[in-house]
């Protein structure tokens, strides 16, 4: 389980504690809430199916000017606010069309079944599951990277003296990139369906992609542009730098994406962008430009610094890679800005960024310094003194030692409320996991908690954040 898991359990209303009449609630800002964006959306660039006959965006979504809110854990309002804000884009019409055609399940681990589907042509190849061994010794992975130093002041930007041209840059890459497919089971016993693009970064099926991409899968496969399909297991991901480290058995010898150095892009140097748009277009490839170097994009609070560039952008090109002309992986795809008459605003994470979460995520499986609590918590529901309903994070699981207990509410950290009314879309896990952000591992916090019915104030040392393995 996550250290954060959204799912609230289901508890009978006589053994849900009284909430203390004083305790504040926060309340829902719909002037950050893409549905009060009337102008224009800035989202990321990955397809999701929510699993009811509908498609809507996955990751990211809010306000109109660039300042967005990364939705982690979504309720059935935010996915409608999100299909509100594609509508804007104009683009519901392929999303109704694409989510009629992945409805279906998936194949299982089966080495006999051939995958046989696809966009303008078909695409077949074997499917093959995988080791599962997401430990793999990655100590003596290397990531190729060149050395800047000579490139900063190149004539031809970060592809200095190699530069080539587009056709022979896509022929170099082409084939290091590949389509993402993911399944998510809800509590409803329902299967949702989501596409990206990813980058094959080692030659032992090592994939880079955005961590929206795979957020939540219960089954991730990969698949090659030679058709062959593989079940992936994740090594790691970086939430707040959007990245995620996933690995397949390969089969045959991989086409491995060279790391170039986006130090030394250039305004107007020539770019690639590879990916899977649509969720069912393997292998599209869009040209453009570098529009701007250093994009400050606000999303949930956290400022991300990303390339902006005009190549054409669109839904499953989150994880496909942004090339230069000598044929280097120079950002990952992440989002695009959309909005009526609005064109050419697409964003990707320079490679020199994306590069240092890839090797935590090899070299450790997470990244390091995030603060935690030491618990796992859940989303719980309680009343306030038998009135209005509320929401709080709920301690699920303590280990021995802890000044936490199992069956603890938080309704506080340092003196902010994190109790939300639960007629709203606001996880009161996203609110504590903001707060945790602004703290670092060996800060003291002060949580509000809601014992055995009393409430009383519990001195924490925030610790390292491992993920289970």
């Amino acid at each position: 389980m996550n250290r954060f898991d959204d799912q609230s359990e289901n508890r009978n209303e006589e053994n849900m504690p009284a909430v203390p009449d004083d305790i504040e609630m926060t309340r829902n800002n719909a002037e950050n809430d893409c549905e009060a964006t009337t102008e224009s959306c800035w989202f990321g660039v990955s397809y999701q199916n929510s699993g009811d006959g509908y498609v809507f965006n996955q990751s990211y979504a809010g306000a109109s000017h660039g300042d967005a809110t990364r939705k982690k854990r979504r309720s059935g309002l935010l996915a409608l606010l999100l299909a509100g804000c594609i509508l804007l884009s104009g683009t519901v019409g392929f999303l109704g069309g694409w989510m009629a055609k992945h409805t279906v399940s998936l194949p299982q681990n089966d080495p006999s079944v051939v995958i046989s589907e696809g966009g303008d042509k078909e695409q077949t190849g074997q499917y093959f599951g995988t080791d599962g061994d997401k430990n793999y010794n990655y100590a003596a992975v290397v990531l190729h990277k060149n050395d800047g130093a000579a490139l900063t002041d190149s004539v031809n930007g970060s592809a200095g003296a190699q530069k080539g041209t587009l056709m022979e840059a896509t022929a170099a890459v082409k084939d290091s990139v590949v389509e993402i497919m993911t399944t998510t089971s809800s509590n409803f016993g329902g299967i949702s369906a989501g596409a990206g693009s990813g980058v094959i970064v080692h030659a032992d099926g090592i994939i880079v992609t955005n961590n929206h991409v795979i957020e939540g899968a219960t089954t991730i496969r990969v698949r090659l542009t030679n058709g062959n399909t593989y079940a992936a297991v994740v090594r790691g991901t970086d939430e707040e730098g959007d990245i995620a480290v996933i690995k397949i058995q390969p089969q045959e010898t991989l086409t491995v994406a060279k790391l170039g150095y986006s130090g030394a892009l250039a305004l107007g140097e020539e770019v690639i962008a590879i990916g899977n748009p649509l969720g069912e277009l393997g292998g599209t490839v869009t040209n453009g430009i570098i529009s701007a170097l250093e994009r400050e994009i606000t999303v949930d609070g956290m400022s991300m610094t990303l390339i902006q560039t005009n190549a054409a952008i669109n839904s499953g090109n989150s994880g496909g890679g942004l090339f230069n002309l000598a044929g280097e992986l120079i950002g990952v795809v992440n989002a695009k800005y959309a909005a009526e008459g609005v064109e050419g605003l697409g964003f990707a994470i320079p490679i020199d960024t994306a590069a240092v979460s890839i090797n935590y995520l090899l070299q450790l499986g997470y990244m390091p310094g995030i603060p935690d609590l030491g618990v796992e918590l859940i989303a719980e529901t309680a009343r306030v003194n038998g009135g209005s309903w509320v929401r709080m994070p709920y301690v699920s699981s303590a280990s021995e030692g802890s000044l936490l207990k199992q069956g603890d509410f938080i309704h506080s950290f340092n003196g902010t409320t994190v109790v939300v009314s639960a007629y709203t879309g606001e996880s009161p896990l996203d609110l504590l996991e903001d707060l945790l952000r602004s703290c670092a591992v060996g800060d003291t916090v002060a949580l509000g908690v809601i014992r055995d019915g009393v409430t009383q104030t519990v001195n924490i040392t925030l610790v390292e954040y491992i993920p289970a393995r």
